[in-house]
């Protein structure tokens, strides 16, 4: 549990056993993502934020101490990039997020080409990470999270070899979407338990 958030996560990879760099990727819900995905991995997992994050109380210092790379809006994507490039050839795990930004409405948006094409590039494997119950607990609108529960899910490494960023891409964004049913039905499984047991 995390401010309120109980937090429950499936099919955690060993990624120790990957030599080299790693993308991870994940659809993107909250502010809390970054935190959600990285806690139950077994090394460091670098990300990007934008510079005006790191000003707010309590979020700045911790995501400060989880490895951040700042990016300002001005340079987000060739500064972007370039980090992300030099943190993958350098044999880090490195966390994207393909959306591009946080949902508005808590459904799964359109995935950009960014993520896959630098995985390709540097002939690193790609995660997929699905994050659900998130955006109930701290959506776009709300300026402090709210206790929630939250569920996150790990998919196969997907290779790049021979893969064009599109196709990468459908099968990333393809991947999440199933996790993201499963997660659900979980959730909702969970909702009826704490309903039933407050009736008894």
């Amino acid at each position: 549990m995390w401010a309120g958030v109980w937090v429950r996560h499936f099919n955690v990879p060993d990624i120790r056993e990957v030599p080299g760099g790693l993308l991870i990727a994940s659809n993107h819900q909250s502010f809390l993502d970054p935190v959600l995905v990285g806690m139950a991995l077994d090394r460091p997992v670098s990300y990007l934020a934008r510079r005006d994050l790191f000003d707010i109380p309590g979020l700045g210092a911790l995501i400060g101490a989880l490895g951040t790379h700042p990016v300002t809006r001005e340079a987000v994507d060739a500064g972007a990039v370039r980090t992300v490039l030099r943190l993958l050839r350098s044999g880090e795990p490195v966390l994207m997020f393909p959306e591009g930004t946080r949902t508005p409405d808590g459904e799964l948006g359109a995935f950009r080409t960014g993520a896959a094409a630098i995985a390709i590039r540097c002939g690193v494997p790609v995660v997929p990470v699905c994050i659900e119950g998130a955006y109930g607990c701290w959506p776009r609108t709300r300026r402090l999270p709210r206790p929630g529960r939250v569920a996150v899910a790990y998919g196969p490494y997907l290779e790049p070899h021979g893969a064009t960023a599109e196709e990468l891409t459908a099968r990333l964004r393809a991947e999440i979407q199933q996790l993201r049913e499963s997660l659900r039905r979980y959730l909702g499984r969970a909702a009826g338990q704490r309903t039933r047991q407050g009736r008894n």
